[in-house]
């Protein structure tokens, strides 16, 4: 019997850090299974000081049309271009969630994707429109758990502080 199934469960869910979550060992996964693991992404949500929406394209100066970059790993991106779709986790740069997608009143900027079998101990450093600076840190690491189902553990700091959830917030 083959059966597909999506990453499971997240680590950093619980009170586990990136280190402890490393220590760990890794096992083999169910024989017979064909796993779609789940690639690491950077999403933002990026506002002003009143909170209007930096991306959605009914705020006054916003930022679509206004170039900015990021570095990851020695590789600069830069905004604005136009996007691809692919369907294996490959490093696109910057793309846009649109309202509409997200189902939600806010648009995310995404940036990715990353393999989400590997680790990653790393930083993206964007520089903004505004001229402004942040340093954003993903740690991620995937294993196979005993019972032979996929595990991992993502983690984000922005500028030295660890954020809660996956979503990156910032005021600029």
């Amino acid at each position: 019997m083959l059966t597909l199934i999506s990453c499971g469960k997240d680590s950093k869910d619980s009170d586990e850090t990136f280190e402890a979550f490393l220590n760990k060992p890794s096992y083999s996964p169910k024989p017979g299974m064909i796993w779609d693991i789940y690639p690491v992404e950077f999403l933002f949500v990026v506002t002003d000081a009143k909170g209007n929406d930096l991306f959605d394209e009914s705020t006054p100066g916003n930022w679509l049309s206004k170039p900015f970059s990021a570095t990851f790993e020695g590789q600069e991106f830069l905004w604005p271009k136009t996007a691809t779709k692919a369907y294996k986790a490959r490093l696109m740069g910057f793309y846009i969630y649109p309202k509409s997608y997200t189902l939600s009143d806010v648009v995310v900027l995404r940036f990715g994707q990353l393999d989400g079998t590997k680790t990653w101990d790393t930083d993206l450093k964007i520089s903004w429109p505004d001229g402004s600076r942040d340093v954003i840190r993903v740690q991620h690491a995937f294993r196979w758990d005993i019972s032979g189902d996929p595990e991992s553990y993502t983690g984000f700091k922005v500028n030295g502080v660890p954020i809660e959830g996956r979503l990156i917030r910032l005021t600029k």
